[in-house]
């Protein structure tokens, strides 16, 4: 019997899904890209049946985000490696094995407090269509990080889970590997529950293959990781509150939107496309229009988005499951962001992925989500962080005040603050910051 062949397709961010059980009947997505052979993992933990048989027109749809944190100046902020969005209690992490074998670190469901982390990976799932294709075997590389949770269950990952050592965990040399059966008879029934507003219902709501793993099931692969890299898209706020926007690399991004959320309303400008060693420039903060009125603003922010990531390639179904799963941190999360549509070498760079039986058609669909500390905010936590010093605050208590961001945002104020009694405060307060979940 001739071994199979793996061959290395370039994937990135799909959703999770599942509405009706269509085998097939969506659009055409881009032409498969055919990269080389990749050879097979070291088993970590094993699971699932081999890929038997031939398929007949397979097609992989993959959407996700990867988020960063960018000071004024454009540089990448460190500390991203806390939960932003909790997933299901089912949804297997290094730091519990799945199952509570260990202390979950709490961060992103590590094993041990990272270090250099300046990108989240989010929600890249995997969707699966065709005929005739018992099985698959996928596996995602991540060599500029690691994937730290996933569902179902993976047939192997690395690297090795390691609890002993005290010292931090570099976030580098990832890689996972599923082997799932298609079901396309499965009624979503049998999926693990989850209340219809948690960030994991909607990617269910997209007309794929279910897939299942031994015992489970569901609409899609998951993963989400964290990682250390940098991308070739520079973003800066300069004295005047203009941002600018330069496209440093070879390839260009598609789609390229700006929004701004504060209490009570919200804004979104299109940008448009940002060509390959283009430059947008001098983009005064959003303002006026629907400014005031934010549910207005949010159905007109979530039609924007979806029409640029569904021209892409995804099926309308899963770009408002994307769309909708991100409804908080993209849409209604107060601050200041760019989202753009990743160029896709940057994802097969990134995130090569071997599927096998090879797809007939492949969409790969990441965008990037960009926070930006713009200068007012930065002299308003230069400022915060001086009175607290001055006052004598436990750290803990700004960390709270401060949010989701805490850890960059302090970082931040450590490289602008020149008190050295505030930079004492500061270094204690970034220390404190980065060891909670």
């Amino acid at each position: 019997m001739k071994r199979a062949t793996f061959v290395s397709l370039t994937i990135l961010f799909t959703a999770c899904g599942g509405r009706s059980l269509l085998p097939m009947g969506h659009g055409a997505p881009p032409p498969v890209r055919d990269s080389g052979v990749v050879g097979n993992p070291p088993t970590v933990m094993e699971a699932g049946a081999a890929p038997t048989g031939g398929g007949i027109g397979l097609t992989v749809h993959e959407w996700g985000t990867f988020t960063s944190v960018n000071s004024s100046a454009g540089a990448l902020m460190e500390g991203l490696h806390h939960e932003e969005e909790a997933l299901p209690t089912f949804v297997y992490g290094r730091g519990t094995l799945g199952g509570g074998a260990m202390p979950d670190a709490g961060m992103k469901s590590l094993e041990r407090q990272p270090t250099g982390v300046t990108q989240k990976l989010e929600t890249p799932v995997l969707y699966f269509y065709g005929a005739g294709i018992p099985s698959v075997r996928v596996r995602v590389d991540f060599p500029k990080g690691v994937i730290s949770e996933w569902y179902p269950r993976a047939a192997a990952f690395g690297p090795e889970v390691v609890t002993t050592s005290t010292t931090l965990m570099t976030v580098a040399g990832g890689f996972m590997e599923w082997r799932a059966t298609l079901t396309p008879s499965t009624s979503p029934s049998v999926f693990l529950p989850v209340p219809p507003e948690h960030i994991w219902a909607p990617s269910r709501r997209v007309a794929s293959l279910p897939v299942q793993v031994g015992t489970e099931n569901e609409q899609f692969i998951f993963y989400r990781g964290l990682g250390t890299f940098t991308l070739p898209i520079q973003i800066d706020v300069d004295a005047n509150g203009l941002i600018n926007l330069h496209n440093q690399s070879s390839d260009a991004s598609p789609a390229v939107f700006l929004l701004r959320v504060h209490t009570g309303g919200g804004a979104i400008v299109d940008l448009g496309p940002l060509p390959a060693g283009g430059r947008i420039t001098g983009v005064p903060l959003p303002t006026g229009g629907k400014e005031h009125d934010l549910a207005v603003y949010m159905a007109d922010a979530q039609n924007r988005i979806a029409e640029a990531i569904q021209a892409t390639g995804l099926y309308a179904d899963e770009a408002r499951a994307m769309v909708e799963t991100w409804s908080r941190s993209y849409f209604q999360s107060m601050g200041l962001r760019v989202l753009y549509v990743v160029p896709r070498a940057w994802t097969d760079s990134l995130l090569p992925l071997t599927v096998e039986p090879t797809p007939r058609e492949l969409v790969r669909t990441l965008v990037g989500r960009v926070e930006i500390l713009a200068p007012a905010e930065e002299r308003e936590l230069l400022a915060r962080v001086v009175a607290a010093a001055a006052a004598g605050l436990a750290p803990a208590t700004v960390i709270q005040q401060l949010g989701r961001l805490a850890e960059p945002k302090l970082r931040r104020a450590l490289e602008l603050t020149t008190d050295p009694t505030a930079r004492a405060w500061c270094q204690a307060a970034v220390t404190a910051a980065a060891a909670m979940p």
